[in-house]
């Protein structure tokens, strides 16, 4: 094809701006934030204020972010028995058995709040490899923390 000699010479602005947006989409290609943890909190109405404090309080201090998931405590043990949550907070008198017995997970601790207690489930990483097992540590440490 040849091009009139008269004609303007073809842009070079687009192909500057594609380069330009280019090296800027790569220079924030940089390694990529550590995702969300999860958190099931099967504690009920009355407690889930003090989960979600616990929560914020552990996101300020690391920046990690975390999103609790409200549901019941059965729930809340089948999602951290499934490797859908990191950690998980259930009342005492919420079964564990296959849980346990699976190696789901251990009971890290007990979370106290407005004078009672609560478990405080941290998900085995090695039987779930969607965990991380430094967040889920932490974050379970930071529940149990006084």
């Amino acid at each position: 094809m040849t091009r009139d000699p008269k004609s303007k010479p073809p842009s070079r602005l687009p192909g500057a701006f594609l380069s330009g947006a280019l090296l800027f989409a790569a220079v924030g290609c940089g390694p990529e934030a550590p995702r969300a943890l999860v958190l099931a909190d099967g504690t009920g109405v009355v407690h889930s204020v003090g989960v979600n404090d616990r929560a914020i309080f552990f996101q300020q201090k690391t920046g990690r972010q975390v999103r609790v998931l409200t549901v019941p405590a059965e729930q809340a043990v089948l999602l951290a028995a499934r490797g859908e949550a990191d950690v998980a907070v259930v009342p005492m008198d919420t079964p564990l058995d296959k849980f346990l017995a699976r190696e789901d997970g251990t009971i890290a601790g007990l979370f106290a709040h407005g004078g009672d207690r609560m478990k405080v489930l941290e998900v085995n990483a090695k039987q779930h490899p969607k965990v991380d097992p430094k967040g889920a540590h932490d974050l379970a440490s930071a529940m149990i923390a006084p």
